[in-house]
């Protein structure tokens, strides 16, 4: 079983650094990957994709030497199996409200005693049923994760209950979401929503767990002074959009375009 990147990281208390992939191309994927980001983020929460595609992403994604950090649909367990069966080694869970759809998550994942998984060892998690089914079985539950997603307001109530709970492993905030909801939108530095980041860190250092957050690559700093570990930073769609923007007003530049 290949071990996953991010779970040694996180072992090791170490930052993980993560890029997001907006296209559905599997080439673009593996470059993603292979450029030295520890996971990429992939969603089908905001994105219905064909499932051979979406085990084409994750198989470029370990072609490239990333993990493959998948955001499911919110509330949702019914996929949790096959994508960790193709190989995903993350698992993202939007949304989240209350303690009880996490710990359903959480069932999912996890074979016994740790939860109630169902197995089927013939695919990529499982070297293709060629790991000893002892070694798959611990492999798998060890080296597979959860993160959590805090963008409800309901959920800022549960912030320690969850932090606490054998299975999460990162506290991952979504600000777009949650500044929305509480009316503030893009307001990351008002107090309300500082303070949560604050519960979110504190809850993490009680409990041994990781907090996250997506921000620019400059913003990694201050986030990190606040006690956050776990960062999105890029997205396949901000390079290629800067990049053309860049190249533009270089070209205009040298021209002598003013537009």
């Amino acid at each position: 079983m290949t071990p996953s990147i991010v779970r040694k990281k996180l072992a090791g208390d170490e930052i993980v650094l993560t890029a997001k992939a907006c296209y559905a191309d599997p080439e673009l994927v593996e470059l993603t990957a292979s450029s030295g980001f520890d996971a990429v983020w992939i969603c089908l929460e905001h994105k219905r994709l064909d499932p051979s595609l979406v085990y084409s992403l994750i198989q470029a994604c370990r072609l490239g030497g990333a993990d493959a950090l998948i955001r499911v649909k919110p509330a949702n367990h019914t996929d949790v199996l096959w994508l960790l069966e193709s190989g995903a080694r993350g698992i993202m869970l939007p949304r989240v409200r209350h303690p009880d759809e996490v710990r359903e998550v959480i069932a999912a994942m996890k074979f016994p005693p740790a939860g109630s998984r169902g197995c089927d060892a013939i695919h990529a998690e499982a070297d293709f049923g060629r790991l000893p089914m002892a070694e798959y079985l611990a492999g798998a539950n060890r080296e597979n994760y959860l993160l959590v997603q805090i963008e409800e307001p309901d959920v800022v109530s549960h912030i320690d209950a969850i932090a606490a709970m054998p299975g999460v492993d990162v506290l991952f905030v979504g600000p777009g979401d949650l500044t929305i909801a509480l009316g503030k939108s893009g307001q990351t530095d008002d107090p309300e929503v500082r303070a949560i980041l604050r519960s979110v860190v504190e809850a993490c250092r009680r409990h041994g767990k990781r907090a996250g957050i997506p921000c620019a690559p400059e913003q990694v700093a201050k986030y990190r002074a606040l006690g956050f570990t776990f960062f999105n930073v890029s997205s396949d769609f901000r390079c290629v959009t800067n990049g053309f923007k860049q190249a533009l007003a270089t070209a205009r530049a040298a021209s002598g375009l003013t537009s």
